[in-house]
């Protein structure tokens, strides 16, 4: 079996509806093909295991006829023999229909889970904008189940439904075309009231599925700033949103459960008509001598075996369009292209690999329904194996130019160059590769902190070095980033497993670790987003010491409201509003006495003093 500030959030996609049908049915099909020599084996078994289902009735007649008649008792051991064959062959072949149609639903799901999650990789910043954490966990997770369910349980049971119309009625209407009419009137009444019901059941799935993902994100949010809850003694209203959210998904539920409850119990009222017919027409049929009791009780067992296709049919389309919201919910997903890709003929970088050289020429960006620009007209010229130091109050842009310089935002065509050459040119890994990057917002993965410094590194075995090489360059970097000492005062030292988002570490330890990161990449260009603000002074200049030398042959830009942070930097750009308000080394700032030099001598009698002092300098004008 094959196996920023922020922008204005743009509206949620929306839930899959009719439009996306189309497409579930596409995929739904695209994966039958796939798995036809499977899905084929498993309709072939299940078809046999019917087959020998719908015998014994016609056996049981033969015996009572045979009985009724008085003849001898050889007819007798043929028929119990045919019926213990029949046993043993639906014994033998209902293990082959399980194993095809559940295992092979299995390597379905897998693969829909493989490709959904592959396509999340590509994906740009802006959907997961767009759409909750929760929200993305339940299509990986709810929604998977209910297509495993369509593909294993639901399509046995459509394929059983089918086979047993297909046979039973016929077998009826050769034992007695009249009485078999009789029973099987009713019949048409069941796609009439299943096409009905199971739109309903589809509209009412979705709306499930929709309250599942809100309750997933909702928890999922919460868990990740159970602090902050906690700080605020929010506990009783994070409860309350819960279970205000629950209870709308409880009611969806019930409301789904009462189509369904109702659902089963009309099936099988039809088949009761029928029985109806059975006892007065067939009973009438026996006494005039037009069939036989061993007919009559056969119908018997073939109208009770219609009992559960009727069944069937309602639980197949109950879990068929559960799926198949599910599968548009998917294709929903799988639809959506990256804002941002690498182009089809990407540049090369030359053997030797990026210099790092850094042009940035009139970048101006805005976000999607932002009023006003996050960066207006920036320009600089950054050598390879030169600092820029980039300051300014919250909200000037710091951010989003190294979003851009990453093309985690897209900058414009022909606004910034790495080594000459545009970004945009080059495929997304080889540009992403050149940078490290710590951004301002640390974050660290559930593993060993070990695994978190050696995160862009190749595991051993699977690229250059071996597992001794890879642990002393962990090591080295932890060493540069001030937090080797640490790490190994930990009882588990580098093996140490971190908590969510490395809760069990410190602001400033989290922020060692994340340097560490960057620094285990060997990267041409080092981006440091504020990444030592969570830090003490004397543990930053430790750091930034460290860092002078690591930095000597490399591009490093700078990101920090402390200008103790920049003022080593070649090049210093202040920020504001978006545009570069002043530049310069930081001699040539503190000389020009502007809003840098301001800055500097508030920081610096704030260090000074650290307690109430005299009145700081008033700020010069912001020039316009």
């Amino acid at each position: 079996m094959s196996q920023p500030a922020e922008p204005t959030r743009p509206s949620p996609t929306p839930p899959p509806g009719d439009d996306f049908r189309p497409r579930a049915r596409e995929l739904f099909w695209r994966f039958i093909g796939a798995y036809k020599k499977e899905f084929g084996l498993a309709v072939l078994a299940l078809a046999i295991v019917d087959a020998m289902d719908v015998l014994p009735p016609l056996i049981i007649k033969g015996a009572i006829d045979v009985l009724e008649k008085g003849e001898g008792s050889r007819m007798l051991w043929i028929l119990a023999g045919a019926y213990l064959a029949a046993s043993l062959l639906q014994a033998v072949f209902r293990y082959y229909w399980r194993k095809y149609f559940l295992g092979t639903s299995h390597v379905v799901v897998y693969d829909l889970r493989k490709q959904l999650y592959e396509h999340l990789q590509t994906l740009s910043f802006g959907f997961f904008n767009r759409n909750k954490t929760g929200e993305l966990m339940s299509r990986l997770t709810n929604d998977i189940d209910e297509i495993r369910m369509m593909f294993g349980i639901g399509l046995l049971l459509m394929m059983d439904a089918l086979f047993y119309f297909l046979s039973v009625p016929f077998i009826m209407l050769w034992l007695s075309p009249r009485l078999a009419l009789y029973i099987l009137l009713p019949l048409p009444i069941v796609p009439i009231f299943v096409t009905k019901v199971g739109g309903y059941i589809h509209d009412l799935s979705k709306i499930v599925q929709e309250r599942v993902a809100d309750l997933s994100a909702r928890a999922q949010e919460n868990f990740s700033g159970i602090r902050i809850v906690k700080g605020f003694a929010r506990e009783e209203a994070q409860i309350e949103g819960f279970n205000r959210t629950s209870r709308r998904l409880v009611g969806e539920k019930l409301t789904l459960a009462k189509v369904e409850a109702g659902f089963h119990p009309t099936l099988e009222l039809i088949v009761g008509i029928g029985a109806f017919f059975l006892i007065l027409a067939g009973g009438q049929r026996v006494l005039a001598g037009e069939i036989s009791i061993g007919s009559f009780v056969a119908f018997q067992a073939y109208l009770l075996k219609m009992v559960w296709p009727m069944t069937a049919v309602g639980m197949c389309i109950n879990i068929h369009q559960r799926g198949m919201a599910s599968l548009g919910r998917a294709a929903e997903v799988l639809d959506e292209r990256p804002e941002i890709a690498s182009p089809p003929d990407p540049a090369e970088p030359p053997a030797g690999g990026l210099a790092g050289h850094l042009e940035v020429r009139g970048l101006s960006f805005t976000y999607p329904g932002a009023a006003a620009p996050s960066l207006h007209e920036v320009s600089f010229t950054l050598p390879a194996g030169h600092t820029l130091g980039l300051t300014g109050p919250v909200g000037c842009g710091k951010s989003t130019l190294l979003h851009l310089l990453l093309r985690l935002l897209e900058p414009p065509p022909g606004t910034v160059f790495l080594d000459g050459t545009d970004i945009r040119r080059y495929a997304l890994p080889t540009l992403r590769r050149a940078f490290g990057y710590v951004p301002q917002d640390t974050f660290l993965f559930s593993e060993t902190i070990r695994d978190n410094i050696g995160f862009g590194l190749p595991a051993a075995g699977d690229g250059p070095g071996d597992a001794d090489g890879r642990a002393a360059r962990v090591q080295a970097c932890a060493r540069a980033a001030q937090i080797d000492g640490e790490i190994a005062d930990l009882a588990q030292g580098y093996d140490s497993l971190l908590g969510e988002r490395g809760v069990n570490l410190s602001g400033g330890q989290k922020q060692r670790v994340a340097i560490a990161r960057a620094l285990a990449l060997d990267p041409r260009i080092l981006l440091l987003d504020d990444a030592t603000s969570a830090v003490d002074t004397d543990t930053e200049e430790r750091i930034l010491a460290a860092l002078r030398e690591i930095l000597r042959d490399r591009t490093a830009i700078l990101v920090s409201h402390r200008l103790v942070t920049v003022q080593n930097a070649d090049l210093i750009l202040f920020l504001e509003a978006g545009r570069i308000l002043e530049q310069g080394t930081h001699a040539d700032l503190l000389a020009r006495g502007g809003r840098y030099a301001w800055l500097w001598e508030k920081q610096r009698l704030k260090r000074e003093l650290e307690t109430e002092g005299p009145g700081l300098p008033a700020a010069p004008p912001v020039a316009t």
